[in-house]
């Protein structure tokens, strides 16, 4: 199933579950969203790759440069493992794994979640990529992506039991915006895809195609 055919039924369920109402729940979302993104310095297509060192749930420090050297990489922003949409949009990314394993790509995918919250994760999603730790959110920020949960998201979250702020191990309830970035290993980015609706994200097939294009040359 494609990635965005797959949201779409994340979204149809939590509806049928919850009811009408949370819709308003993805809309403060994404509006507080689109109010970041009208002032924020996103990295796109041809520029250098903002530099960054993450944790991995092994607890090695991963830089970006140290990446590079075996390849390209695909750059993965989710906002957490609390997110019906991320965790099943990394789970599509996780299908296509081997496409990209075959052309010599990497995955990785940060959230501003602690090493702990990541190494739960991907071993209870049976992610075969390596989840970054951006606790701090010096990555989302350096590529221009966090921003602030609206009070409507705390209030409804915190009401189904989710405390964005205890998983991102600060008490800060800050997220990125959605992103997807393809690093070749020049350090420049060859595919961008950064919005505002988190329901929909970039086709895992589209930036093979890019990829397979760019390491052809």
């Amino acid at each position: 199933m494609a990635m965005n055919e797959k949201l779409r039924d994340v979204a149809n369920t939590i509806i049928s579950r919850r009811g009408e109402n949370i819709r308003s729940l993805f809309e403060a979302q994404i509006a507080a969203a689109a109010e970041h993104l009208l002032e924020a310095q996103v990295p796109k297509v041809g520029d250098t790759a903002p530099a960054f060192s993450l944790t991995a749930t092994d607890g090695r420090t991963l830089a970006l440069n140290e990446l590079l050297s075996e390849g390209p990489i695909v750059l993965i922003f989710y906002r957490g493992s609390w997110c019906n949409f991320c965790n099943a949009a990394l789970r599509v990314w996780q299908r296509a794994l081997p496409e990209f394993r075959a052309i010599g790509v990497r995955l990785f995918a940060a959230a501003p979640e602690t090493q702990d919250v990541c190494r739960t994760f991907k071993t209870a999603a049976e992610l075969d990529f390596e989840l970054l730790s951006d606790a701090g959110h010096g990555a989302a920020d350096a590529y221009g992506l966090i921003f602030e949960l609206p009070a409507l998201a705390r209030e409804t979250l915190s009401g189904f039991g989710i405390d964005v702020g205890a998983l991102n191990g600060n008490g800060e309830w800050s997220v990125p915006v959605t992103a997807t970035f393809a690093i070749d290993s020049d350090e420049k980015i060859v595919f961008a895809d950064c919005g505002p609706d988190y329901r929909r994200r970039a086709e895992p097939q589209e930036v093979l195609e890019v990829l397979a294009r760019a390491c052809q040359r």
